[in-house]
């Protein structure tokens, strides 16, 4: 259950008052903006829908039993941490009044993972239709998403809040393109990206839309990560072999 609960962690720090959905996760103008578009978000269809597919889909059963095996998670949010650039849009949204440390701490203690500090700062029933499999999820949550009303309420925010415009400014920054070239340099999330492809998910529309809003490029000549087969194992040790 640890994991599930780190799965939900995660939900929530994509989709995190009192007066909303979620939680409030901080103070301030662009914390009002965010959440403006997290209330857009079906969390509880979301949540039913991913507790359906864990509880009866053999695809992500084994994902899960991966999950909970594994160290991927941890390996990935250690890896992500330890990026200055992932770093430096934390410190502008707390900065901004959003409580970033504390959603991704959240997601550390989850994961059994040492807490990262903030800078000082001055602020800061639904009838499921399954799929099935990995594909299917992705699928199944994507449809409950009002996609038109999400973009329509990022460009009234863009026309109309000051903080929401600096903010995007930051993602659309150099830093935020350093950030993107080297999270997909990080093995542990090859490896997921690996399993998604394999699993039918289009992991490329990620790419695009991020293209398409941000103008970061996704990098696409990265090394992908493959577990070494046995034939691989055994060609290493006869590269170490002595040949007169």
């Amino acid at each position: 259950m640890k994991y599930i609960s780190a799965l939900f962690v995660a939900l929530t720090i994509i989709g995190l008052g009192q007066a909303h959905q979620f939680p409030d996760f901080g103070k301030g103008i662009l914390h009002e903006d965010i959440q403006d578009c997290l209330d857009l978000i079906p969390y509880k269809e979301i949540q039913t829908i991913v507790l359906d597919y864990v509880l009866g889909d053999s695809e992500i059963q084994e994902a899960v039993n991966y999950l909970k095996t594994s160290t991927i998670l941890k390996d990935l949010m250690i890896d992500l941490e330890a990026i200055p650039e992932v770093i430096n849009i934390l410190n502008y949204m707390q900065k901004e009044g959003v409580d970033a440390y504390s959603l991704i701490n959240k997601a550390n203690d989850a994961l059994g993972i040492n807490r990262i500090t903030p800078p000082p700062s001055r602020l800061y029933s639904l009838v499921i239709q399954r799929t099935g499999g990995i594909a299917g999820l992705v699928k199944d949550i994507t449809n409950v998403i009002p996609i038109a009303k999400i973009i329509r309420t990022y460009v009234q925010k863009m026309k109309t809040s000051s903080a929401f415009v600096g903010f995007v400014n930051q993602l659309k920054s150099d830093n935020a393109q350093q950030a993107v070239n080297k999270v997909y340099q990080i093995k542990s999330l090859q490896i997921i990206l690996n399993r998604l492809k394999s699993s039918g998910v289009n992991t490329q529309i990620t790419a695009d839309v991020i293209y398409i809003v941000l103008g970061l490029n996704v990098p696409n000549d990265v090394t992908i990560y493959q577990e070494p087969t046995l034939e691989d194992e055994l060609m290493d040790f006869v590269d170490l072999l002595p040949v007169d």
